[in-house]
């Protein structure tokens, strides 16, 4: 877990830069419970050698206190939580009784049998061990509290506080669970170890968390894709997407692997009248209607895109309807003349002018073909304008090398 989790805060943050330092933090967390549950494995059948009983035991507690910190430094990351004062001294505290409990001493721990319980044998601990047992719970203590006023935080917000409670529950099983053990260690009472099971819900929940925080990015990603792909207003494409489609097709063409294409240029007659007379929520509801008409005639590898203001582009790459671009074109523009719109009670008719360019043969590399394309049949539509509107006006553009 922590080397995926090592490999997600690598290809986030140097691929796709993304601000996600708590993926990092949380997967040396995890590499520290690892040797914290091994560790605690260790201990638990060490029975009667001293060594193996020694090594495990302070491995034990020096991972049992930064599993509990780097837990903590996450929570603070992820939910952006300032305590960074107080951090700072948990890592300083946390490295001071690290440094006691490498050494063997009578003050801490000595290398000397103790029979913590008749479940497991520990240690022969002194009194720095059990203001060790009080820091632990401090600690624990501090991780449900932050996340208590986290959740109190986002009910306040009206955001989700689901994960938040899930990780504030398994946080107060891992703190009651280290309590039950400390209280044994201590010899208060007589328990089996249950610190792992309160270390492993909390390991599994924070990496539930990540993974529907990796959800929600993807879900960022996709909507402002969404938002660069299609127009907000009528759910055509976007002058970025079209752009990007056109100099793909134009790429085709010039590479021999599509030989014609039509693109063409339309805008509504008159719309400004449209929008003075029966108001700009009219006009949209107009937009939108006739961009649905345009999808019903041309084929899912076609598009049609919205330029700006009632100015739209419909390119046809497929062969079939490129090599009939005329005539759909013709069959959009009469569907839109014999539609009537009804809009508030109030019924009235739009007419569309439109500008087709129709090619045969390989485009050349010059210097901007889409652009040129565009211009062609951006010419067109203003000779249908001169020609008196609601009209087809469509070229045939050979381009030779």
């Amino acid at each position: 877990m922590s080397f995926f989790f090592m490999l997600l805060y690598y290809r986030l943050t140097f691929h796709h830069k993304e601000p996600v330092k708590y993926y990092f933090i949380f997967a040396l967390s995890t590499l520290v419970s690892a040797v914290f549950f091994g560790a605690f494995g260790a201990l638990v059948n060490s029975e009667n050698n001293l060594a193996a009983l020694s090594i495990s035991n302070r491995l034990t507690i020096i991972g049992a206190m930064f599993t509990l910190v780097l837990s903590l430094h996450f929570y603070l990351a992820f939910y952006q939580y300032k305590a960074p004062t107080f951090l700072k001294w948990c890592y300083v505290i946390c490295g001071i009784f690290s440094m006691l409990t490498a050494v063997p001493s009578a003050y801490f721990l000595d290398n000397a049998f103790y029979q913590t319980s008749k479940y497991y044998t520990g240690l022969k601990y002194g009194p720095l061990f059990e203001l060790w047992g009080i820091w632990i719970l401090v600690l624990g203590s501090y991780c449900v509290y932050v996340l208590f006023r986290v959740f109190v935080r986002q009910r306040s917000r009206f955001k989700n506080s689901n994960t938040v409670l899930l990780l504030l529950v398994t946080n107060a099983i891992w703190l009651f669970t280290g309590i039950s053990d400390t209280l044994t260690g201590i010899e208060v009472v007589d328990l089996p170890p249950l610190t792992w099971i309160g270390s492993f819900l909390v390991t599994s929940s924070i990496a539930w968390v990540l993974v529907l925080d990796i959800d929600g990015l993807y879900e960022e990603r996709r909507m402002l894709n969404n938002q660069l792909m299609y127009d907000h207003l009528t759910h055509a494409f976007s002058r970025s997407y079209l752009e990007v489609k056109l100099a793909e097709t134009t790429n085709l063409m010039t590479r021999g692997e599509i030989n014609q294409m039509a693109l063409c240029i339309f805008d509504i007659d008159n719309f400004k009248t449209i929008n003075d007379k029966y108001g700009h929520a009219s006009g949209d509801i107009l937009l939108k209607s006739i961009t649905e008409i345009v999808k019903e005639n041309i084929r899912p590898s076609d598009c049609v895109a919205r330029l700006g203001g009632d100015e739209f582009v419909i390119l046809l790459s497929d062969n079939h309807t490129s090599q009939n671009g005329p005539s759909i074109v013709e069959r959009i523009r009469k569907q839109i003349a014999l539609q009537v719109f009804t809009i508030d009670d109030r019924a009235f008719s739009a007419t569309c002018s439109f500008g087709i360019v129709c090619i045969d043969s390989a485009i050349p590399h010059t210097e901007d073909p889409a652009h040129d394309l565009l211009s062609a049949a951006d010419e067109a539509l203003y000779a249908a304008k001169n020609k008196g509107k609601d009209m087809v006006s469509a070229v045939k553009l050979r381009l030779n090398h």
